[in-house]
C-alpha cells in the first residue's frame, strides 16, 4: 500500500486532519503499536474533534465578539449585584431550548455585555448559532432594512 497516495485521497475527501495524523504516523512508523481498529478509531476520533473544534471557531467568528468573555472568568462581586446561582443556571443555556428571551440590564459599566457574550461564547461551544450585537445598532439596522423591504429578512438573521 502506498502510504502517500492513500494520505492524498485523504485530502481529496476534504478530511484532512485524518491525513495529517496518518501522514505523522507513517514518518514516525507510531501505527504499529495499534492494533488496526484502534487506529482507525484513533484517526476518526482526531478527525471528529478538528470539525467540532473548527466549527466552534466558526461560529464565534460569525457571532461578532467584541471580547473573548467566558463564564468561568466572571466575577461575581458584591458591586454587579449579580446572583451566582441564577447566573449559574443561566449559563446552562436552558433558556434557549425553551424558547425563551433574556434580557440584561443595570447599570452603565456593570458588565452587562460581558455577560451576554460570556452566554454567546457558551453558546457556540454548544454548537448554536449566535449572533452578539447591541442594542443600538440592532434598532437601527432593523429602522433601515424596514425603510429598504428587508425587514423580514433581517428578522429572520437573529
Amino acid at each position: 500500500m502506498n502510504n502517500n497516495a492513500t494520505i492524498e485521497k485523504l485530502r481529496q475527501m476534504r478530511i484532512g486532519a485524518m491525513a495529517e495524523l496518518h501522514l505523522q504516523h507513517v514518518k514516525n512508523n507510531g501505527f504499529e503499536k495499534f492494533t488496526p481498529d484502534e487506529y482507525l478509531g484513533l484517526l476518526t476520533d482526531h478527525e471528529w474533534e478538528s470539525r467540532q473544534n473548527q466549527k466552534i471557531d466558526r461560529l464565534i467568528n460569525q457571532a461578532a465578539f467584541r471580547q473573548k468573555a467566558t463564564i468561568e472568568e466572571v466575577r461575581f462581586e458584591p458591586a454587579r449585584n449579580l446572583d451566582r446561582n441564577m447566573f449559574n443556571r443561566l449559563a446552562t443555556l436552558d433558556f434557549i431550548g425553551r424558547k425563551e428571551n433574556l434580557i440584561i440590564t443595570g447599570a452603565s459599566g456593570v458588565g452587562k455585555s460581558y455577560l451576554a457574550q460570556a452566554l454567546g461564547h457558551q453558546a457556540c461551544f454548544n454548537g448554536l448559532k449566535t449572533v452578539y450585537v447591541n442594542t443600538a445598532r440592532l434598532f437601527a439596522r432593523l429602522k433601515l432594512s424596514k425603510t429598504d423591504g428587508t425587514y423580514l429578512k433581517e428578522l429572520n438573521k437573529r
